[in-house]
């Protein structure tokens, strides 16, 4: 008789549930009907267990499946099952989540750097926004520049205080929050205010690209944090993550002195310097290099 690899896994299948316990003959009719008519002539209605043969759990003509199978073949079938289980079903979809934020974001900066770029060497565009009231442009710029700077220099002492504590529970709240705060706060005000700060150089100059050079120095400051930023900040989040979740799991396991990842703490780099774009921004902002006084490589403007 011929045995399939599939034949065979699904009688195993129905052996392990219990179905099948043996190949063992049952007993007799003849001793059953023997004993039935004992126990009508006697008072007793028990029946002989001496009498009755007993069905072996264990009989030699039980079928070892696996006989039939080499070594290399129950391998096979045992990876195969295992490969069945999903694995790590969590960790694939936060990777996947993480590359469609990248992606997202990578889209977010070069649309708006395109449309600066467009805005400072070819002028006014779209042309809608010569209309808009300039007091509009400007609570909108004052607003975003708030919110975008407050964001990134209070975000950097918050993680700061994270990475200094060592607490597990705190270090994972924390950076599964990084992500929310990103596209709530960070992302939102940077867009509001390079758009709102191109409409006012619209209103108040005629363009962008006529616009006093502080204006410029500001737009390429700003692609220039794009950069850093998209560089060094968000392609650690989903690095450090994995360290806290790491860190998180040692902590439960009853692990004692642990430390905060080293990639964790090398974040503060990334954004201390994000903090110094910031400050720069606002100085070219109230200071207006090449308006109030001159830069020291150009004349007066």
């Amino acid at each position: 008789m011929m045995f399939t690899k599939s034949s065979i896994v699904a009688a195993l299948a129905i052996a392990s549930s219990g179905v099948v316990h043996s190949f063992s003959p049952s007993a007799p009719r003849s001793l059953v009907a023997n004993q039935k008519n004992a126990c009508i002539s006697t008072s007793s209605c028990g029946l002989n267990q001496s009498i009755m043969p007993q069905a072996s759990s264990h009989s030699s003509t039980q079928l070892n499946l696996f006989d039939f199978l080499t070594k290399e073949d129950q391998t096979e079938i045992v990876t195969n099952g295992i490969d069945l289980v999903d694995e790590a079903p969590g960790e694939s979809y936060a990777d996947e989540a993480k590359k469609a934020e990248i992606i997202a974001l990578a889209v977010w900066g070069v649309t708006l750097s395109a449309f600066i770029l467009i805005n400072n060497s070819y002028g006014p565009w779209p042309l809608f926004m010569k209309s808009i009231p300039e007091r509009t442009f400007f609570l909108s710029h004052m607003i975003g520049g708030m919110l975008f700077g407050g964001g990134i220099i209070l975000t950097t002492c918050i993680e700061r205080l994270v990475a200094k504590s060592n607490n597990p529970d705190v270090l994972q709240f924390w950076f599964k929050r990084v992500p929310e705060l990103d596209g709530l706060i960070v992302v939102p005000a940077l867009t509001i205010s390079m758009i709102s700060g191109t409409g006012l150089s619209i209103v108040r100059y005629g363009g962008l690209n006529i616009a006093p050079p502080h204006v410029s120095a500001i737009f390429w400051t700003l692609i220039a944090f794009l950069s850093w930023w998209a560089a060094t900040d968000l392609t650690t989040q989903t690095t450090a993550l994995k360290a806290v979740d790491q860190l998180y799991e040692s902590y439960k396991n009853g692990e004692e002195g642990l430390e905060t990842p080293k990639v964790v703490v090398d974040r503060h780099v990334s954004n201390v310097v994000s903090c110094f774009f910031v400050l720069t921004l606002y100085s070219f902002m109230v200071l207006k290099p090449g308006t109030l006084f001159p830069f020291p490589w150009s004349p007066w403007t």
